[in-house]
């Protein structure tokens, strides 16, 4: 579903600290740094997706956080959920929620918070019985996108991650609130929601989540789609041959101004 995650840094050095430290408890290293294009990786080893990347933002802009966004990272352990938050709080995050069960979500769902040294909330979760995962599920359990207005949002995703085959999830659905994922797949999904603090909802200037899409065509119908429902283009349909040969997408905002991408890495047909 993911094919990777970027954030906004002001600082790259300190950001190499900070996640370089806490990559790890989440079986995240640091894989490179890409001097000309100004970013860090971290993922997994074995190349599977999606890897979280670290940059200044492309316009040149302070990086912000964005209200109601934050991405959710599985956990192995109990163990490895507390190692991820005592090692945030030691490398420059701050606490945005100590390690604990939360049976608001799942009578099995340990999890803790934080923001990274620029303020992007990260979460660590372990779901102690287990869950069945889809695509990424092992890696991402979840992420948050904050709305300000639910059925204007909600028939924006269900319009842009529908052309990805992405789709609404009853079972998630609470007051405000629509998870959107593959059916049959517990994890990963992606919420929509207003942000819990009860301030407006903004996006992170440096912040964007690309989608992974099976064909050329369905990076096609996400741009059209984002459009006929309120979106704005940041990125016609194209290949992007400076990413790798194949890369074909397009990239969009949501009315609050989230920034979205899908990409193929395909050839085409």
């Amino acid at each position: 579903m993911f094919s990777h995650f970027t954030l906004g840094s002001n600082d790259l050095e300190r950001s190499k600290a900070f996640y370089t430290a806490l990559g790890p408890t989440l079986g995240l290293p640091f894989l490179y740094v890409d001097h000309d294009e100004g970013y860090l990786s971290f993922g997994r080893p074995d190349g599977r997706r999606p890897p979280l990347n670290v940059c200044q933002p492309l316009d040149a802009r302070p990086a912000t956080a964005g209200n109601g966004f934050h991405i959710a990272f599985m956990a192995e352990s109990e163990d490895a959920v507390k190692r991820f938050h005592a090692t945030a709080l030691a490398h420059g995050g701050r606490d945005e929620g100590a390690p604990s069960l939360r049976p608001i979500y799942a009578e099995d769902y340990y999890a803790a918070y934080v923001r990274d040294p620029d303020g992007n909330k990260l979460q660590a979760v372990c779901y102690l019985e287990g869950r069945k995962t889809g695509p990424s599920g092992d890696v991402i359990s979840h992420i948050t996108i904050g709305h300000a207005d639910f059925e204007r949002e909600r028939n924006f995703y269900s319009a842009v991650l529908g052309a990805l085959d992405v789709v609404e999830l009853p079972d998630e659905a609470h007051d405000e609130l629509a998870g959107f994922g593959k059916p049959g797949d517990r994890t990963p999904i992606i919420y929509v929601q207003r942000p819990f603090d009860g301030r407006p909802a903004s996006f992170g200037n440096g912040t964007h989540v690309a989608f992974t899409a099976q064909s050329r065509d369905m990076v096609d119908r996400f741009h059209a789609a984002a459009l006929a429902h309120g979106g704005s283009s940041e990125g016609e349909p194209g290949l992007r041959p400076h990413y790798s040969p194949n890369y074909y997408a397009a990239y969009v905002r949501d009315r609050v101004g989230n920034k979205l991408q899908a990409v193929c890495r395909k050839p085409a047909l």
